[in-house]
């Protein structure tokens, strides 16, 4: 199936992903909440650098587990790039000299996929659900073609975040098995998504829908002045035409299960999980 035929609910995905990217560059442009930026803030230790905050979960069997596309190399390091770039722009904390933001660290650039127990909605006994996890998506993994996906936009969101927004690029010519679930390729995260949902033991309600991102830098003080805010988001526009004209995509071939042990930051035990849908198999 090519791009241009879809089903009604990839339609709706589509026109859905393009609604909420639109809404985020506006309220980007808007000023920072200052309750959201304290509340993310809280969870990362100030100083010289910020840094984030390991987990207190209520009991030992309880996990945060993230699934997430692994960024390549090449990508990664322009994402860290352009992380610094924007947070360069912002004074430090005039009294403290404490940094006012963080930049993700470049063995952790990923793209958010879902989550299997929530920070904000764990699974019940989440460690003990984890080998059937990654069973269930190493399952998967063998029905997904790998991804190919372009940065499109670069935006300050109003919590403070910095978000580089994603597509996934139809391959036009691409011939996949019919065991390929994402065979109309534009749609693999949603697919990904909703082959989780469908299969894995528990869904949580807060977790990730339509948007296709990477956190790349977070601004943690909400006293940051309007002026840097205005070079960041000046910045942020410059780049995102930067993306525009030389996109870079590249091929995302395999994802992490990390049991989160940090807020903010898939710190943690990785297993990797290869996207080998439509690929040969050897024995």
């Amino acid at each position: 199936m090519s791009s241009a035929q879809c089903t009604e609910e990839e339609a709706q995905w589509r026109q859905q992903r393009a609604e909420l990217y639109e809404e985020l560059y506006r309220g980007g442009q808007k000023p920072l909440n200052r309750a959201a930026v304290l509340a993310t803030r809280a969870h990362f230790t100030p100083g010289a650098t910020l840094e984030p905050k390991p987990y207190v979960l209520p009991s030992e069997d309880d996990m945060v587990a993230l699934i997430c596309a692994v960024i390549p190399p090449a990508m990664a390091q322009r994402c860290r790039k352009i992380g610094e770039q924007l947070t360069e722009l912002l004074p430090r904390e005039p009294e403290t000299d404490n940094a006012v933001a963080y930049v993700n660290r470049l063995d952790l650039m990923h793209v958010t996929l879902f989550h299997t127990s929530h920070p904000e909605d764990l699974a019940p006994n989440a460690k003990s659900r984890r080998a059937a996890d990654v069973a269930q998506l190493t399952a998967m993994g063998t029905h997904f073609a790998p991804i190919r996906m372009a940065p499109v936009k670069v935006i300050l969101a109003s919590s403070g975040a910095v978000i580089l927004l994603f597509q996934c690029l139809p391959t036009a010519d691409a011939a996949f098995s019919e065991d390929v679930v994402n065979a109309n390729t534009e749609f693999s995260v949603d697919h990904l998504r909703r082959v989780a949902k469908e299969t894995f033991s528990y869904a949580p309600k807060t977790d990730t829908r339509v948007i296709i991102h990477s956190t790349l830098a977070r601004v943690l003080s909400p006293d940051v002045g309007e002026e840097a805010l205005s070079r960041v988001r000046a910045k942020c526009e410059e780049i995102s035409a930067e993306l525009a004209a030389d996109p870079q995509p590249a091929l995302f071939d395999k994802l992490w299960y990390v049991e989160e042990t940090h807020h903010f930051s898939p710190q943690g035990p990785r297993t990797v999980i290869p996207l080998v849908g439509g690929q040969e198999q050897t024995q």
